[in-house]
């Protein structure tokens, strides 16, 4: 039995370090001792969330640094708990979102001599990290964390990693943090030769197109984006991650690019001559389907150079945010006459609005918006087969109001439910949705708990086909392997709710879903999903073998 609950003082001062420099949650899984966790949740300026399984932990970062633009704080002892914790580590670096990532570790001299939990960590944490240190003496913490923080919010934001051996955090606190305002890294602005050289080209085009990923979305680039559009007449379309930089009800919005490209579109994009890439890294999935890409006069805008390296080489690289290079070439740009070009804009808006096919899927998510809208909300969703569905514009609307956080490129099942509860702990005040497949919620589980346990109100919108949509839809041979047939979780899950509405009406059952979730209950809503309604995204092309699940 413990004698002395309180954290090692090494773990207090460590929290007080990281609330002077602008965090202020922690996302932690504690180890056989006090520690950073523990501390955290004794400090008031500081929320802590312990979930009940270590993969949580990056979407969990993830959906709170998407809703407030501040980085987490992630704790994860040394071995099996490091390993079951990458599956999130590595969707959250994907998502390029800013975290520190606080993990113990056995001291360097004893390492490979068969200490207890041994695990060649910084392997398995340098290739996801933008900077990984080790912390050899208390003394060296509030450089250390000012430096993870500057790293992590830097010109490639992501994960950076304080190593943090047993007998330092079991040693002396560090020293106390000075008054200083916390440091944030500089903003890059382009140089004025290169806007004139992107404006140039941009004169020259007669179809520009602007795409708009998420790092326009997190640097607030909406206002930009939409001012070029009116001066070069364009049509704007997003990555799923960029998306809900500009309101969806403007007419410059044509839903989202590559794997996600609705068929009615298609055209249009084909047709640019000129395109505007703004904090996107162009990932196969943004770049599926878009045959003329690699033909097409390409400006890209991105705070990090390497992001060059990424997908086809720039006629013009803009190295600064987003905003500031928007609005840097719409400065430079003169008004000219693209009447055509608006008028097949236009005419492709006109047709995504007009298309409404899907089943039940589709039907839910209409009735989403139209349920949701009044005020703000967010929906956290998954990457599987009827997930497509969310990411098909208007299938999916997000009106003047919605929002929406998605896995990045690795897309790992069981993102969506602890990414709402991260979500949740921005307290933005906005309703709460999340969606998955059967197969993801069964990966879920521990959230269900974990957001039960908080007391956090949401509805939960369950695609059930019996399980793995992608694999299955892939094979004939083998697909009885992966069809489970009638769902036997849902009814067993359907305990931890606090209701479970009727799908066959679901405008009114998300409205009662909405007033039950502001009264802190979770509903569940589970929509009986046909693999032959597929969303036009999995219809027109498959991703591949990696490329989504069910």
């Amino acid at each position: 039995m413990p004698t002395d609950p309180t954290p090692p003082r090494f773990w207090t001062s460590l929290c007080d370090h990281l609330a002077a420099n602008g965090t202020d949650f922690v996302a932690g899984f504690p180890s056989d001792t006090p520690s950073l966790v523990d501390a955290a949740c004794l400090h008031s300026e500081l929320t802590a969330v312990v979930p009940r399984d270590q993969k949580m932990l990056g979407p969990m970062a993830a959906g709170y640094t998407h809703r407030t633009g501040r980085p987490a704080a992630i704790e994860i002892s040394s071995g099996p708990s490091l390993a079951n914790a990458v599956t999130g580590l590595a969707e959250l670096a994907s998502m390029g979102l800013p975290a520190v990532v606080v993990v113990g570790s056995v001291p360097e001299s004893r390492r490979g001599r068969g200490d207890f939990q041994d695990l060649a960590q910084r392997s398995l944490l340098e290739p996801l990290s933008v900077w990984y240190h080790a912390v050899d003496d208390p003394a060296d913490v509030p450089w250390a964390v000012r430096t993870a923080l500057w790293q992590a919010r830097g010109p490639r934001p992501g994960l950076a990693v304080l190593d943090i051996p047993f007998p330092v955090g079991d040693g002396d606190p560090a020293p106390a943090p000075t008054d200083a305002a916390p440091t944030t890294p500089p903003t890059a602005d382009c140089s004025p030769s290169d806007v004139d050289t992107a404006a140039e080209l941009l004169r020259r085009s007669e179809r520009p197109l602007i795409l708009i990923g998420g790092g326009a979305r997190a640097a607030g680039a909406g206002a930009e984006s939409l001012a070029l559009a009116e001066v070069l007449e364009a049509p704007i379309l997003s990555t799923a991650s960029g998306r809900g930089c500009v309101p969806e009800d403007r007419d410059p919005y044509l839903g989202l690019a590559g794997l996600y490209r609705n068929p009615a579109v298609a055209e249009a994009v084909e047709h640019a001559d000129a395109v505007v890439c703004a904090g996107s890294r162009l990932e196969e999935t943004a770049r599926m389907k878009w045959d003329g890409l690699e033909r097409t006069a390409l400006i890209r805008i991105d705070t990090d150079h390497n992001a060059q390296s990424s997908g086809p080489e720039a006629d013009v690289f803009l190295r600064a945010d987003a905003r500031t290079a928007l609005r840097r070439l719409t400065a430079a740009l003169p008004a000219r006459d693209r009447t055509a070009w608006r008028a097949e804009r236009v005419r492709a808006r006109e047709n995504l609005l007009d298309r409404a096919g899907g089943g039940s899927v589709a039907a839910t998510l209409r009735a989403l918006t139209d349920a949701y809208d009044d005020s703000p909300w967010l929906l956290a969703q998954e990457n599987g087969f009827h997930d497509l569905w969310g990411y098909d514009f208007p299938t999916l609307h997000l009106g003047r109001n919605g929002s929406v956080v998605t896995p990045g490129e690795q897309t790992m099942m069981g993102f969506a439910l602890p990414a709402l509860l991260g979500a949740a702990m921005a307290d933005t005040g906005e309703d709460l949705v999340a969606a998955c497949g059967d197969g993801a919620l069964e990966m879920s589980m521990p959230a269900l708990a974990t957001l039960r346990r908080h007391r956090i109100g949401a509805t939960v919108l369950v695609w059930d086909n019996g399980g793995w949509g992608w694999p299955r839809s892939e094979r004939t041979a083998t697909a009885h392997l992966m069809d489970f047939g009638e769902s036997r979780t849902l009814p067993s899950l359907a305990g931890m709710f606090d209701a479970v509405l009727d799908a066959d009406d679901p405008t009114t059952s998300l409205r009662t879903a909405k007033e039950n979730a502001r009264k802190g209950e979770l509903s569940l809503i589970a929509v009986s999903a046909d693999d032959a309604a597929a969303p036009p995204a999995a219809d027109e092309e498959s991703p591949g073998p990696e490329g989504g699940h069910g």
